[in-house]
């Protein structure tokens, strides 16, 4: 599957919010005594500061991708890995712990300044040469080897977002195997190979893919993505009745929210009229609590197998 329209907007949406953020960064490095800024600063290096009235209105992900980018502005050796790897070059992540800046060093020579600081997660490993690449004037592993760093230092979850993310951008799963084998027996290697095992091409975010994941762990299934149904598409279809969608308040806002909501309502009501029960979920639900999520599911489905027994 290649990227659809509204992926190519969001993508250069976000290319234009990059410029944005990397215009706000200071790099003290290059700044005299009469050039100094006034004002107060978030330290995301020791020589690059953001401004903190900035810093406050930024979201999560924006701050990830800031913090990774004034590493990257300050390394030489480092190669940015894992979830920062995966931040700098645009691929989906969610991170189920605390985020610290990951980066692959050729030896066990760790800067003590980075390492005392507590923001920085080192993995000690000799990449090859084609494991890395040089992406907006920084080193970072290549996509793929970004996808089975997360898988090993993650888990199950992260690398289905990422393998998720690999195959909807057109990635063949056959190049992505060969490369899994070219570890050899690395620490983990076996969970990248279940992660690929279970991604789809056509997964249509990373909280559809974590939602899918969640399902998958706990054994709970058949799921089918995007899920046809006459002319529309569920986001998820458990057991061939229960639909699982998941809401984006970006979705909802905007001047057309109400025609969305209006849209939408139809078309559930059409949808559920067919006989299937509908759950909706919000990302924060997902990423907060997601026992609660496999509960709810749980429940549903549990509910449905009283009913049939009863009324056989």
């Amino acid at each position: 599957m290649g990227i659809d329209r509204e992926s190519k907007d969001t993508l250069q949406k976000w290319e234009a919010t990059k410029e944005g953020l990397r215009a706000e960064l200071v790099d003290t490095r290059r700044l005299t005594h009469g050039t100094f800024p006034d004002g107060d600063f978030v330290e995301l290096e020791p020589t690059v500061w953001c401004p903190a009235a900035v810093w406050k209105r930024l979201r999560y992900h924006e701050r990830q991708w800031l913090r990774v980018e004034a590493a990257a502005m300050t390394s030489t050796s480092a190669v940015l890995a894992g979830r920062s790897a995966a931040r700098k070059l645009g691929m989906w992540v969610i991170s189920s712990g605390d985020e610290l800046v990951e980066v692959a060093l050729p030896s066990r020579s760790i800067s003590q300044s980075r390492a005392r600081s507590g923001d920085y997660t080192f993995h000690c490993s000799r990449l090859r040469a084609d494991d890395a690449l040089v992406y907006e004037g920084h080193s970072v592993t290549t996509p793929i080897r970004t996808f089975i760093d997360i898988a090993r230092y993650h888990g199950f979850i992260e690398g289905l977002i990422a393998a998720d993310y690999l195959l909807r951008r057109g990635k063949d799963p056959a190049e992505i195997a060969q490369e899994i084998r070219r570890m050899g027996r690395a620490k983990g290697i076996a969970m990248a190979r279940e992660c690929l095992a279970h991604a789809i091409p056509n997964s249509d975010s990373a909280y559809e893919s974590l939602a899918r994941g969640l399902l998958i762990q706990a054994g709970i299934g058949p799921v089918v993505a995007q899920a046809k149904i006459e002319h529309y598409f569920a986001d998820l279809l458990v057991d061939g009745w229960l639909i699982i969608e998941i809401d984006g308040a970006v979705k909802y806002e905007g001047e057309d929210a109400a025609e969305v909501w209006n849209a939408e309502f139809k078309r559930q009501k059409r949808i559920g009229n067919k006989g299937y029960v509908f759950l909706r979920f919000d990302p924060k639900t997902l990423r907060e609590h997601p026992d609660q999520f496999i509960a709810e599911v749980r429940a549903t489905l549990a509910g449905a197998g009283l009913l049939s027994a009863r009324m056989g």
